[in-house]
């Protein structure tokens, strides 16, 4: 056995070695396979090739000799399948020697045709694989780019318009892509998917994937660095020479740092969402508003309630606070409209201008509703609730606060927290960094002080026990987990997921808790955070998914997500019902609609203790007892402290 082992490694290195000639090596290997086994089929002869019995078999010749140069010929043949060459039987040796000739050219002039047939269907088969063909579609959406935002944007766009025709372009390879979509369970959804490997900053890809004949472009930051992402925007919003109507532009920024650059590049052109902007936005509105998360969950699902924009000339003169009362399944909002501003046309929103407002014919209605079909009665007089209760309280940052995880969103989360902070916060900063380097990188990103805040760094693993011999959770009134890359983890949720169980067991020897709010990468793992005491949890990529995936289909929600979601506008907050209506007496949401107005707010709905519920935009019909831990939602300014 170990002989016949060795001869076989000694007759696979000899074949390796002929085929390292190329084409040498491979022709005489073929010239000695060939002799070799026509000598093995010339063996016939001993075998009865020429006996009696064979005589009249026509594919066996006797002409020349019925011996040596009969049994060549008749192997040869056999070898080679020659058939030009076989009738040449008998003729002279020059004539033999032409059509032995001609028949191997002949042979060699086939396999090269049959070569080139498969060489070029391979390689159109690899480049479809490669993703490197044209597209041809037309008024499909196109995506350019790719990050961990991806699958929610087209689950997103299969549930706002299923049957729609995707094309992604993305410098990733397609077997890459396809496996991750595969995983996430995107063929099943009602779409077609169309994958392209190419970079989305290059005119000519861009042509590549039909872009003139888009109708609506989605450019998402791959894997947070937007100088791609930037470049694209340039190219498109310089772009004069579209055939048509041009395409929706919408465009993700991952870094605050870049969102006035992409401002100018935009050139009003292109709806520009902040992923820092946004999520740091909604984590602190969290932090000051207990249990907000879930409602800006059901706000950005779009199987719930969410934006609508309606043109209603029929409304004009009618002030928002008469149109509260007369829609009995939507809730105005606020009005968006056109505004010329040079040469182009810019879309602008503004959401509760107040009660009195008196909508114009040529303005837009901003509506929370959970479908286009809503219905609009005219109130039979002016609403006047018996109930209502004057005063209120605004919510606030929470004087100690413990932020455990570091990424690019911390510099936007310490700036609104600053906003909205009352002097002498004291935020603990625990991370992979190390303290000074920490301290230096927050004065080079924000630039300026943060005189509100007192804050502390500290580097340490928050999932590692020895890291709170130092911390005394209970002096904490609210915890923020962050989706940690300071320690170059590859899976954020993994790492945030071992800090809560640490976290959980070290709060089973104290009965005070405190508030926690968690950022997760993928909305997958939120069951995982069953019973470890989490009141809030941001899945940061769904709301800037849904965000770009519904501002793509209807450009109008831009400027709205931008006044409903940036500094200094108006800002979704809840607020107790005892400050809002009576206790414990029959409530509808007209008193709550009235109580809100006479406060300069409009009411959304209500979050009830009694099982956590989330009650946006609710039935008119229902009433409830409220109690003193059900909160109002509410949509109000902005008050900074």
């Amino acid at each position: 056995m170990k002989a016949l082992r060795s001869y076989r490694e000694r007759l696979r290195y000899l074949l390796d070695r002929v085929f390292a000639r190329e084409f040498s090596g491979q022709l005489l290997f073929f010239l000695i396979l060939v002799v070799a086994v026509t000598l093995l089929g010339m063996s016939a002869v001993f075998f009865g090739l020429f006996d009696p019995e064979n005589a009249d078999v026509h594919g066996i010749p006797t002409k020349i000799d019925g011996g040596f140069w009969d049994s060549m010929w008749w192997s040869l043949n056999n070898v080679l399948n020659l058939r030009g060459f076989q009738r040449m039987y008998g003729a002279s040796w020059p004539i033999l020697l032409y059509a032995l000739l001609l028949s191997i050219m002949g042979l060699a002039v086939f396999g090269v045709l049959v070569s080139l047939i498969n060489n070029t269907m391979r390689q159109r088969i690899e480049s479809l694989r490669a993703g490197e063909t044209p597209v041809w579609e037309r008024r499909h959406i196109l995506i350019l780019g790719w990050n961990n935002k991806i699958v929610t944007v087209l689950q997103q766009i299969a549930r706002l318009a299923p049957g729609s025709r995707i094309v992604i372009l993305a410098p990733r390879e397609i077997k890459k892509m396809e496996s991750r979509l595969r995983i996430a369970g995107i063929p099943h959804e009602p779409l077609t998917v169309i994958l392209r490997t190419g970079v989305p900053s290059n005119l000519r890809e861009l042509d590549r994937v039909a872009v003139d004949r888009a109708a609506s472009v989605i450019i998402l930051s791959t894997d947070g660095d937007d100088q791609d992402s930037i470049k694209t925007l340039v190219l498109l919003a310089g772009k004069e020479d579209w055939p048509a109507e041009p395409p929706t532009l919408t465009c993700e920024i991952a870094l605050e740092e870049n969102y006035e650059l992409a401002q100018i590049a935009a050139r009003d052109r292109v709806q520009i969402i902040s992923s820092s902007r946004v999520i740091s936005k909604v984590i602190v509105q969290t932090i000051r508003n207990p249990g907000l998360a879930a409602v800006y969950r059901e706000l950005f699902s779009i199987r719930g309630n969410g934006l609508l924009v309606k043109h209603a000339p029929e409304h004009a003169d009618r002030t928002l606070g008469e149109l509260a009362y007369g829609y009995q399944d939507a809730i105005p909002l606020g009005v968006a409209w056109e505004q010329t501003v040079g040469h182009s046309v810019r879309l602008a929103a503004g959401l509760n201008p107040g009660s009195d407002y008196d909508l114009l014919e040529e303005e837009q209605l901003v509506l929370l509703a959970p479908r286009e079909q809503i219905s609009y009665r005219a109130p039979a007089c002016e609403y006047e609730s018996s109930i209502y209760r004057e005063g209120g309280r605004q919510p606030h940052v929470p004087g100690r606060l413990l932020l455990i995880g570091w990424n690019d969103m911390l510099y936007d989360i310490l700036k609104e927290l600053n906003a909205h902070a009352l002097s002498g916060t004291s935020i603990l900063v625990l991370s992979g960094v190390e303290p000074d380097e920490a301290r230096s990188r927050i004065d080079n990103k924000i630039g300026l002080m943060l005189n509100n805040l007192n804050l502390e760094f500290r580097k340490g693993d928050g999932a590692d026990a020895a890291t709170y011999e130092r911390v005394e959770l209970t002096g904490f009134e609210s915890i923020v987990i962050l989706a940690d890359d300071s320690w170059g983890q590859d899976d954020a949720d993994t790492h945030t997921l071992r800090v809560l169980l640490r976290l959980s067991s070290l709060r089973q020897a104290h009965e005070h808790r405190a508030h926690t709010t968690v950022e997760l990468l993928d909305g997958a793992n939120r069951d995982l955070l069953a019973g470890l005491e989490v009141d809030d949890v941001v899945v940061s990529p769904d709301i800037v998914s849904s965000q770009a995936a519904q501002v793509s289909r209807e450009s109008i929600l831009g400027p709205i997500y931008a006044e409903l979601l940036s500094a200094g506008g108006v800002e979704i907050s809840l607020r107790p019902a005892s400050d809002y209506v009576e206790l414990d007496v029959d409530c509808r949401f007209d008193d709550l609609t009235y109580a809100a107005q006479q406060k300069m707010e409009i009411a959304l709905g209500l979050t009830l203790a009694d099982g956590g519920r989330v009650l946006l935009n609710p039935t008119r019909e229902e009433s409830w007892r409220l109690g003193e831990d059900d909160h109002v939602v509410v949509l109000a300014q902005q008050v900074y402290r």
